[in-house]
């Protein structure tokens, strides 16, 4: 019996030292195609679907309310490791600008590049979280959405993940 019990620790041990055992949990893959075409159809203004390429590591996508307000959201973690993320929503209210800005004032003014062109969108800041550097364009320049890109990530990242923006309706 003793034996037995020997061989089956043996066995088991073996099995183990065996399996597959990560040291480090391997990151989900988010499903961007799927989640920008469902937030397209239900969209009733072009939604902005980045594609930064594949040093841009994308972190979180969906279309759910934001402040009862449909809310596209995709955020990306840059080449600089910095996080970048894009909302956008027709109809927006204050409390949805307080939610996706987290804490974040308006500062000033800056000049970006988007789909749409040129546009001066309104500059944000705030102290920490994930509004610590925002953008925020108007509806009337951005076919009927306001759009607000914000994050950690500086002015020079922010017009690259705009630069790759692919307007979809």
């Amino acid at each position: 019996m003793v034996y037995s019990t020997l061989i089956v620790l043996a066995l088991v041990l073996v099995w183990w030292s065996l399996t597959y055992n990560p040291t480090e949990p391997q990151p989900r893959q988010v499903e961007v195609a799927a989640t920008a075409s469902y937030a397209a159809e239900q969209a009733d203004w072009p939604v902005w679907v980045p594609d930064p390429g594949e040093a841009w590591t994308p972190t979180v996508v969906w279309f759910e309310p934001v402040a009862d307000v449909p809310t596209w959201h995709i955020s990306y973690v840059t080449p600089q490791g910095e996080y970048l993320a894009i909302h956008q929503a027709s109809g927006t209210t204050a409390q949805w600008r307080a939610e996706v800005l987290a804490g974040a004032a308006q500062v000033g003014e800056a000049d970006l590049l988007g789909p749409t062109g040129e546009r001066r969108w309104q500059t944000w800041e705030a102290e920490s979280g994930n509004a610590q550097r925002a953008w925020l364009l108007g509806p009337e320049a951005a076919g009927g959405a306001t759009v607000a890109v914000h994050g950690t990530a500086g002015e020079d990242e922010a017009s690259a993940l705009l630069a790759s923006v692919d307007p979809r309706e």
